[in-house]
């Protein structure tokens, strides 16, 4: 198999991206959702492998397939709007999942963001996010700054303590530019997110030394601890863990606590929540002006000295969208042999067809 990226798809199974998307969107709708929304989760699953993040790619789909079966997910939600003025907007999500609401949010926070030359914001309550990239990159292809975080079930303690009180908490941020790719970061404030200690504890592989703890607080390389009421580590560890902390808090007000959904050990219980924001950089600067400086600013960034073996400088999310463009034109994804051994499983489970295998 030729491949762009061989030290990520060596012995990858290769799929044609259609197929894969096939095969995740009936099994979603196997579990009851409504043609349009397994279709929406099933290309979130699969972006997420064009882009080189296999964590929450198809190795997701027994988790979600889960939380489907006991409840924690509802199939057919129904979303309200609970609040709306000029420039906020505030939905139920009814313990749904995926890019529906979350999208449908962000489209609206851009919509209004251009008409105020401001920003608009959104929360979103019970609603799982599952990625936060997609909805800040969606800002930023349409010329505006845009955010989106999302809070999650306890799995952090506080400096120095060893009860788990809040989730990874991930974030997203994307930042239009011109001659560049919009820049666009999303990452979890724990060291590793939980989905990549699921992976993990699958597999049998060790975690490295200083990611996750047991129950007492203790630094431990056994992933399947960590499922057993263990913790994860804040980023900053070991140094400086409460700046990781302090950012899942931060994120944990704004989705759980404001929006009105389950917020730190709460979110245990119910579904958690979600903000969104869209920024217009025209209420600033012109637009034209706005993403030359933007672009100034990323080539200071990749011309600068480079370490000694190093090749090029990469801007946040630059690999995964250069992997995306690569195979996208080829129409392939190469998927890892852990990850084709969770969806062959899952596709068991839910009597649904393998997509049929290019090369292995």
């Amino acid at each position: 198999m030729r491949s762009e990226w061989p030290d990520q798809d060596r012995g990858a199974w290769l799929v044609r991206i259609d197929e894969l998307r096939r095969c995740l969107a009936f099994a979603f709708e196997r579990l009851q959702l409504t043609p349009e929304d397994a279709e929406g989760l099933s290309g979130l699953l699969v972006e997420s492998e064009l882009r080189g993040h296999p964590d929450h790619g198809v190795a997701a789909l027994g988790v979600l397939a889960g939380f489907y079966r006991d409840g924690t997910l509802n199939p057919r939600p129904r979303v309200r709007v609970l609040q709306e003025t000029d420039g906020a907007i505030l939905f139920d999500g009814d313990r749904g999942g995926g890019p529906g609401v979350p999208m449908r949010a962000m489209r609206w926070c851009i919509e209004r963001a251009r008409e105020r030359k401001g920003m608009a914001v959104a929360a979103v309550r019970d609603w799982q996010l599952l990625v936060g990239a997609p909805y800040a990159r969606l800002a930023a292809e349409a010329g505006l700054i845009g955010f989106a975080c999302t809070n999650f079930v306890p799995l952090v303690a506080p400096p120095g303590g060893r009860t788990a009180v809040l989730g990874t908490n991930p974030f997203a941020y994307g930042l239009p530019a011109q001659r560049h790719h919009p820049v666009v970061l999303d990452v979890a404030t724990t060291v590793s997110s939980m989905q990549r200690v699921r992976v993990a504890a699958e597999q049998g592989t060790p975690m490295p030394y200083g990611v996750i703890f047991d129950h007492a607080g203790r630094p431990i390389t056994d992933p399947g601890a960590v499922l057993k009421g263990g913790l994860l580590a804040p980023l900053g560890t070991p140094h400086a863990p409460h700046k990781g902390f302090g950012l899942a808090l931060f994120i944990d007000a704004l989705s759980g606590v404001l929006s009105g959904a389950g917020f730190a050990q709460g979110v245990a219980d119910g579904a958690p929540g979600n903000f969104l924001w869209a920024l217009d950089v025209e209420a600033f600067l012109p637009r034209q002006e706005f993403l030359e400086r933007m672009d100034a600013q990323l080539d200071q960034i990749k011309q600068g000295e480079r370490l000694p073996g190093v090749q090029e400088l990469l801007l946040p999310g630059e690999r995964g969208q250069r992997r995306y463009l690569d195979l996208t034109a080829r129409g392939v994804v190469p998927l890892a042999p852990a990850s084709w051994q969770l969806l062959a499983t899952g596709c068991e489970s839910l009597a649904v067809p393998l997509p049929p295998v290019l090369d292995h």
